[in-house]
């Protein structure tokens, strides 16, 4: 893995340039193919902040905190790295051993109700002939309550989730607004 030390307002010393890189290779026993990482260090009014881009084949990481010295901003940055890259492993082998099309539940508890496919078109409005469906996704439907659905879709890189409310059986979807915000959805049918 490559690693890269910048620092911001203040002098990286090779000791420290040392003890990031060690402590970076650590991740090595979470994922393997790391391919590099970009760390920022930056002196501020308050202590120090750290700042890791993670590439990973397919996927980037970026994580930051703020400590009162400069080895423990590294510190904290790499626990929260490190827990994110378990989730991001958990996530993909536990995906790939109960595999795509499983209705009964996922590991964690949540049933599955069934899944939704959703399509997104290039024109919207103007005849289903002239639509093309650029891309299409399953995703599983699961019974959930509102606030499991919201810790899931911060999980998520989606910008939505929709789940079965364990209390009703009625159909929401959990969204992420532009603001930083969640919004819910509830679906029912029209009489």
């Amino acid at each position: 893995m490559q690693v890269t030390v910048t620092g911001r307002h203040f002098d990286v010393t090779p000791n420290l340039r040392r003890y990031v890189d060690v402590r970076l290779q650590r991740l090595h026993r979470i994922l393997a193919k790391i391919d590099k990482a970009h760390v920022t260090l930056a002196a501020e009014k308050r202590g120090h902040r750290a700042e890791i881009l993670l590439r990973v084949t397919g996927h980037d990481f970026a994580v930051k905190d703020t400590a009162e010295d400069a080895v423990s901003a590294v510190d904290r940055v790499a626990d929260k790295l490190e827990k994110r890259l378990r989730r991001f492993k958990d996530k993909r082998t536990s995906a790939r051993k109960s595999g795509p099309r499983r209705v009964a539940g996922d590991g964690n508890g949540a049933e599955r109700l069934g899944t939704l496919r959703v399509l997104a078109a290039e024109s919207v409005g103007q005849g289903i002939e002239l639509h093309e469906i650029l891309r299409a996704q399953d995703h599983p439907i699961e019974h959930l309550t509102v606030d499991e659905a919201l810790g899931r879709l911060k999980d998520l890189d989606e910008g939505f989730l929709v789940f079965a409310n364990r209390g009703n059986d009625q159909l929401h979807i959990v969204y992420r607004m532009s603001d930083g915000n969640y919004g819910v959805l509830n679906l029912h049918a029209g009489m």
